[in-house]
């Protein structure tokens, strides 16, 4: 990633014709709480740019609408409506408007200490897909209360709000919409006959790339997750029923209730029997 921004001078460039509303950690009770430094959205014009090469800060930069250029792994990269550009501390950063277009952009900087979720010093930026309507809400209604009656009340309740939307984008990275629409509908059919191939045909992408995501959002190949929500499935199953292992077995797609047993026990640590309630409990 450093290829462009260590070529590139450091950059805190507005535009003059950009407009911005912000407001600082001070001014905010529990700002503190969270070690958010400070929450702002700007609406960018010509010219607008920043490049840092060492930030002691977090950032959660999301597009409302427009768009805006970041640089992610050592070339620009368009950030659009729905994308969130996330950066930890310590690692250069750079984004600017793209040419001719307009960008509104909601933002909010952590301090380095804020120990953020996946955002650890030296973690690599990154754009991930989220709703942006949640944290556009709780940023103008902070900007608004603070040009306004500014109770400080009122202002803490905004930012534990901010910190809870910068939470949700940070956690929309688990929820990649063509897995989910994939999951979906693994779980309609449990016990059907899937395959890598069938289920990067499902979720309209190739098998490499289905193994890829997967790896990077749930820690497991494709085929590994299938066993683990079979086995989620087949473990409420268990603790709620006392149907015959074979039943089961079939259910969700093994040939006997001895290669769901083997299965069962390799995932969840305990016997299919050991994980049913102890009669008469």
């Amino acid at each position: 990633m450093g290829v462009i921004v260590e070529n590139m001078r450091e950059i805190h460039q507005l535009g003059a014709a950009t407009r911005e509303w912000l407001v600082s950690g001070k001014r905010v009770p529990g700002f503190g709480a969270t070690h958010t430094r400070i929450a702002g959205y700007t609406e960018a014009r010509a010219d607008y740019a920043f490049v840092r090469h060492d930030p002691a800060f977090s950032m959660i930069l999301v597009t409302e609408s427009g768009h805006g250029r970041v640089v992610l792994d050592g070339e620009w990269v368009e950030c659009s409506t729905g994308q969130a550009y996330v950066t930890a501390p310590r690692v250069p950063h750079a984004y600017h408007i793209k040419p001719g277009s307009r960008w509104r952009l909601h933002w909010v900087i952590y301090e380095e200490t804020a120990n953020l979720p996946t955002l650890a010093a030296g973690t690599p930026p990154r754009l991930v897909a989220c709703e942006a309507g949640g944290l556009r809400h709780a940023v103008e209604g902070l900007c608004g209360e603070n040009a306004g009656r500014a109770e400080p009340g009122a202002l803490g309740l905004w930012a534990a709000l901010i910190d809870r939307m910068v939470l949700r984008v940070l956690e929309s990275e688990k929820s990649e919409p063509r897995l989910e629409r994939l999951w979906a509908q693994v779980r309609e059919d449990l016990g059907g006959e899937w395959s890598l191939s069938r289920m990067a045909l499902c979720a309209g992408m190739s098998e490499e790339n289905l193994r890829r995501l997967c790896l990077r959002l749930h820690q497991r190949a494709p085929m590994a997750q299938l066993t683990w929500m079979r086995m989620q499935t087949a473990a409420d199953i268990l603790a709620h029923s006392e149907g015959k292992l074979g039943e089961l077995a079939a259910r969700l797609g093994y040939a006997d209730a001895f290669a769901f047993s083997t299965a069962f026990k390799r995932v969840m640590g305990r016997s299919p029997r050991q994980f049913r309630p102890a009669r008469g409990a």
